[in-house]
C-alpha cells in the first residue's frame, strides 16, 4: 500500500483505521477481527483518542496490540485534550491537562510511546507559544515520536511551526481534518470547534504538502445509506442532509461506481487520497466487508477527470 511520510522514520499507509466501535464491549470481538483483516490488507496505522468511549477505545486498542504482538508492527496515533462534551467552549490545553491525557492513553493501552500524538481541538485564545513547548516536551520525554493537532486552522499551524523553528522546539508534523466528497460546515455540524476542509485550508495543504489525516471520508455512512434508500442516523443526517449539492454528488458517485465497477467506498477513499494532498484517509469500519471494500482503493488511482466529475458533473 502507498505510504505517507509523517516524520523521519514514521510512514503511515495511505488508509488508516479509526475507532471502529472497538471501545464498545458488545462490538469488541468483531472489531478485533476487522482490525486483523485491515492489517492483512496492508493497513499499518490505528487512530484512537482519550475521549472515545471514555478511554474504552484506548484500552481495546492496547488489548488488541498485546494479544496479536503488534506494537512494533503498526503505528499508534493518540489524541488528547478534547473539551468536555457538555462544555465544548472550555478548552483543556494547560500543560497539566496535555501531559495527563497522553499519560492516561498510554497507560490504558499498556504502551510507553505513541507514534503520533495530536491535540484534539484548538483554543485560538491560547497562544501557540504556550502550547508548542509542552508538545515538544512530550517528544523529548519519549511519550510520543511526533506531535500534531486536529481541527486546527492552517494559520495556527503556521504560527506554531514558525515559533518552533525559531526556538528549537519539535514542530507540528500532521493535522487531522474533516475532508470528504460530502460537503459540510462547522455551523451545520453544530460544533464551531470542528474545522472541516475549505478552499483556504486545501490550498495551503496542497502547496505546503504538510501531512493531513482526513477523517469523514465515508461521510459517516451517509452516501451508503442514502444510496440504498435508507434514512441516516442523527449525526450524518445533520452533517450532510441539508446541502442539495451532496445529493447531486451522491448521484454522480453512484454513476461512476456503476461505470467503473469500483465500490463507492473505495472511490470515496481514493477521492481523498488522490486529491494532490499529502493525505492519509482515516476510516472506521463496522465490518470486515466494509474494510475490504474501502481497501480496494489500493488497486487504482482516481484520475483528475473523475474527481472533476464527482465535484462538478463535468470531466468524463
Amino acid at each position: 500500500m502507498r505510504t505517507i511520510r509523517i516524520a523521519e522514520g514514521i510512514e503511515f499507509a495511505a488508509i488508516a483505521m479509526g475507532e471502529s466501535r472497538r471501545g464498545q464491549a458488545a462490538h469488541e470481538e468483531e472489531a478485533f477481527r476487522v482490525m486483523d483483516r485491515f492489517f492483512e490488507l496492508g493497513g499499518n496505522t490505528f487512530d484512537s483518542a482519550r475521549m472515545y468511549d471514555d478511554g474504552g477505545s484506548d484500552r481495546a486498542l492496547g488489548k488488541w496490540l498485546k494479544s496479536r504482538g503488534m506494537r512494533n508492527r503498526v503505528n499508534v496515533v493518540t489524541k488528547g485534550n478534547h473539551p468536555a462534551l457538555g462544555s465544548m467552549f472550555v478548552s483543556r490545553l494547560s500543560k497539566a491537562e496535555i501531559e495527563r491525557d497522553i499519560e492516561e492513553s498510554l497507560s490504558y493501552m499498556g504502551i510507553d510511546c505513541s507514534d503520533l500524538h495530536l491535540l484534539h481541538r484548538d483554543d485560538v485564545k491560547k497562544p501557540v507559544e504556550e502550547i508548542v513547548p509542552v508538545l515538544s516536551g512530550l517528544v523529548k520525554a519519549g511519550k510520543t515520536r511526533a506531535v500534531g493537532v486536529s481541527n486546527w486552522s492552517v494559520g495556527r499551524i503556521i504560527q506554531a511551526n514558525k515559533f518552533a523553528e525559531a526556538n528549537g522546539y519539535e514542530p507540528l508534523r500532521c493535522c487531522q481534518l474533516h475532508y470528504s466528497l460530502a460537503q459540510t460546515t462547522a455551523p451545520i455540524t453544530g460544533d464551531i470547534t470542528h474545522c472541516p476542509m475549505n478552499e483556504i485550508e486545501f490550498g495551503w495543504y496542497n502547496e505546503s504538502q504538510f501531512p493531513v489525516m482526513c477523517f469523514g471520508a465515508q461521510a459517516r455512512g451517509w452516501f451508503a445509506v442514502r444510496a440504498r434508500g435508507g434514512e441516516p442516523t442523527e449525526s450524518p443526517k445533520r452533517f450532510y442532509d441539508i446541502l442539495p449539492e451532496n445529493y447531486r454528488r451522491l448521484e454522480r458517485l453512484r454513476k461512476l461506481s456503476a461505470e467503473t465497477g469500483r465500490s463507492m467506498g473505495a472511490i470515496l477513499a481514493a477521492y481523498v487520497r488522490d486529491s494532490g494532498l499529502r493525505a492519509v484517509t482515516l476510516c472506521s469500519f463496522s465490518s470486515i466487508a466494509q474494510a475490504e471494500e474501502v481497501m480496494e482503493a489500493d488497486a487504482f488511482t482516481l484520475q483528475q477527470n473523475e474527481r472533476c466529475y464527482l465535484e462538478t458533473g463535468a470531466g468524463l
